[in-house]
């Protein structure tokens, strides 16, 4: 069974990255592009195991998805670079504090760590696309997408993988 857990974990963060936008049913309301702290961020830490674990992950993955919607929808309205990195740069700004509000046990806090680095990559890499700066855009990108495979390697380390 923690393997299934792993392949979704693994499956979730793959998706989270992913450039390829996704077609997806109309939404019967429009959805909040990053979630709240009040729902990201719980009031206690919980113990340390497989479901922080997977929490974690899934808060992580939430977060880049929400904060990828907000990008996608920059670029609908203009192809200008500086414009979608200035979203870029809000969206992945909004995501890497609610990242750090999020509260772990102490046995996911480098996973922690590396997922808040991703989002400050992220950040970083929509300032340099703002600044007309594509190779410091896609070295920010490489350096999110290592933080991102740290972090799961953290969580796959708790789940005992």
């Amino acid at each position: 069974m923690p393997d299934r857990f792993v392949m979704v974990l693994i499956a979730l963060a793959l998706a989270a990255c992913s450039p390829v936008a996704t077609s997806r049913p109309p939404a019967t309301r429009p959805p909040s592009p990053v979630p709240t702290v009040a729902v990201v961020a719980p009031t206690s830490s919980p113990d340390c195991g497989a479901e922080a674990a997977i929490a974690l992950a899934q808060t992580h993955s939430d977060l880049a998805l929400a904060a990828v919607a907000e990008v996608d929808a920059a670029q609908q309205t203009s192809q200008d670079p500086a414009a979608i990195g200035q979203a870029g740069q809000g969206a992945y700004s909004k995501a890497l504090a609610l990242m750090k509000e999020y509260d772990v046990p102490s046995c996911l806090l480098q996973g922690k760590v590396f997922a808040a680095q991703f989002f400050d990559e992220r950040v970083a890499a929509y300032a340099a696309l703002a600044s007309g700066d594509s190779t410091g855009y896609q070295a920010h990108l490489a350096n999110g997408e290592a933080a991102r495979q740290n972090m799961v390697a953290v969580v796959n380390g708790v789940l005992g993988q």
